[in-house]
């Protein structure tokens, strides 16, 4: 009768768990789950934009704040914040590399497509603990390429980055932070006009939370202009053209393309 009673007991526990289970994997995959706006771009980031190889550095007897004082004086190799592209670190199963926090922001958030060990030292060589280095279903929503999602409060300057991964010869990295970015937008001193004439594009952007520094005019006909806020063109082919703007606040960018804005007439026989 005991064991008829243990092995009951043993049964419905299993049972318990494996609800518990299927529980969790549904409110995992409910549609209820919507991912934070900060992680869905950090996915967009990691997964559709191209990938800038950092620099790494390995030593085994070096302490952390030699290593840093060995890495900070080399500004251009830093990882640093960027919704523009990913960062493809090579592991020889443990390596360093500077990381730049240029931007004030309430957090900041460094994501991994690689279970692996990441830490931030600062010049001292002590370690920067973050603020939540656990994701949540809402973090990785959508997104489950995204291993490691470490989120730091109050990250200002350069750090010394460690990750330790002996499974993999690299992988990606993306920072970004909660800052808002600038959003893009211009107008024009015409929509429709001959071969030949001159059109003036006027930057309409807003700036983020930092002000817009950069300028980058595609006119839709291979010819591009990085100039300033207001330029001007002349189109030298009739027909449709969808021109774009992308602006930047340094390091967080934004791109609209206005399709078909432009009509070009004469020529071609017209």
């Amino acid at each position: 009768m005991r064991l008829f009673i243990k092995f009951s007991v043993n049964i419905l526990l299993c049972v318990i768990f494996i609800q518990g289970c299927d529980d969790l994997l549904n409110d995992y995959q409910s549609s209820e789950v919507d991912p934070l706006a900060l992680d869905n771009d950090i996915c967009g980031i990691m997964n559709d934009l191209e990938s800038v190889t950092a620099f790494t550095f390995s030593s085994d007897s070096l302490s952390m704040s030699d290593i840093f004082d060995s890495l900070v004086t080399d500004t251009g190799s830093f990882i640093s914040l960027s919704n523009a592209y990913n960062w493809r670190i090579p592991v020889d199963s443990m390596c360093y590399f500077m990381v730049f926090a240029p931007q004030e922001a309430d957090s900041y958030v460094v994501a991994l497509n690689s279970s692996s060990e990441l830490g931030l030292y600062g010049s001292d060589g002590n370690p920067v603990t973050p603020a939540n280095a656990v994701p949540s279903l809402k973090n990785i929503a959508g997104c489950s390429d995204v291993r490691v999602r470490q989120a730091y409060s109050g990250l200002s300057g350069a750090y010394l980055g460690k990750l330790v991964n002996p499974n993999v010869t690299s992988l990606k990295m993306v920072i970004m932070n909660t800052n808002e970015p600038p959003a893009a937008d211009f107008t024009t001193s015409s929509a429709t006009l001959s071969i030949g004439d001159t059109i003036t594009f006027t930057d309409q952007s807003q700036n983020g939370d930092y002000p817009v520094i950069t300028y980058g005019w595609d006119f839709g006909d291979d010819n591009t202009n990085d100039d300033s806020s207001v330029v001007q063109h002349a189109y030298s082919d009739s027909g449709l053209f969808s021109p774009s703007l992308t602006v930047s606040d340094g390091y967080l960018f934004h791109t609209v393309t206005k399709t078909e804005m432009i009509t070009v007439s004469g020529g071609g026989g017209e």
